[in-house]
């Protein structure tokens, strides 16, 4: 079994033979630090970005195969001045997302974070590409405003999997990722009644895995004291923000363009700037490169 550091980007399966229980952990903080850097985010939409981003991880965890090209992609969209949210990650540790509105500044609720407030009401769509003919969506309603009790209820209501979710995500005042990790606890249906209580009475009263990672123990450690008996490490996949765009899948992109848009492209500006939204990278076309997108178009059509 690998020494686990808190400053790593890891995704981590167990499983407690003795009550049947399946859980999957992650830390994220430098991962997660990586990527609000390229979106400079504020402090809403940092912790609601990590929040997703670290419930992806864990969704991914409990169904794609690791090390495969399989992904899973969580996306809220919301009526909350942070509109949108979504994350994307392979079975091999590829992780990318963004923010719709990184600058998403909402009124503290009691000199904490409202999160609640910067979603508003709106829709979770989980998707999972496993390389069949067609990706599969679930599309869930955001009851809560509370990302890890929304996807609880997604995993009950469209999966039918009862689970615990704990995620957590916190910077400074400076912006700073202090903390980013997540549990997420599955039942089996031979999963003794009693610690299902247990769980769910320690999760409602003073467990906090927040408080627990600033003290420094261990994350297996925490999920041993939450479940109350000892889990078995079933396997780890590092973490690394990467994103798969070229700029050939953007030129495929503009080829969906109206051809009087691509026209104007042309004519007017005499070329374009195509900013990927997930990594911020720039792609330049030409007008040549622009005229010979059109061509193909003008071909298909």
């Amino acid at each position: 079994m690998a020494i686990v550091t808190m400053e790593e980007n890891l995704s981590i399966r167990y499983i407690c033979e003795e009550y049947n229980l399946r859980i999957y952990g992650t830390l994220t903080k430098n991962l997660l630090q990586e990527i609000i850097s390229i979106h400079n985010t504020t402090p809403h939409a940092t912790i609601a970005f990590g929040r997703t981003l670290n419930a992806a991880v864990l969704l991914a965890a409990s169904s794609i195969k690791p090390n495969s090209k399989d992904t899973l992609s969580i996306h809220i969209s919301c009526s909350g001045p942070i509109k949108e949210i979504l994350v994307q990650i392979d079975g091999k540790g590829n992780v990318r997302g963004y923010v719709g509105n990184p600058a998403v500044d909402v009124e503290l609720q009691s000199d904490t974070l409202n999160i609640s407030k910067a979603l508003g009401a709106g829709v979770i769509t989980v998707t999972r590409d496993l390389g069949l003919k067609e990706p599969y969506k679930s599309v869930s309603p955001i009851i809560y405003g509370d990302i890890a009790k929304d996807i609880v209820y997604y995993l009950l209501e469209s999966e039918q999997i009862p689970s615990a979710i704990i995620l957590t995500a916190n910077c400074d005042r400076d912006g700073a990722i202090t903390r980013s990790a997540g549990i997420l606890i599955q039942t089996f249906p031979n999963t003794p009644t009693p610690v299902i209580e247990s769980i769910e009475n320690k999760l409602h009263s003073d467990f906090s895995l927040d408080k627990k990672i600033e003290a420094g123990v261990n994350l297996k450690d925490c999920i041993e004291e939450l479940i109350g008996k000892e889990i078995k490490e079933l396997g780890l996949l590092k973490l690394q923000h990467r994103c798969r765009c070229n700029k050939e899948l953007l030129s495929s992109i503009l080829e969906s363009v109206q051809t009087e848009e691509l026209a104007d492209m042309i004519n007017k500006d005499h070329g374009v700037l195509v900013t990927c939204v997930f990594c911020k990278k720039e792609y330049n076309f030409t007008e040549d490169e622009l005229q010979s997108i059109l061509l193909r178009k003008e071909k298909i059509h």
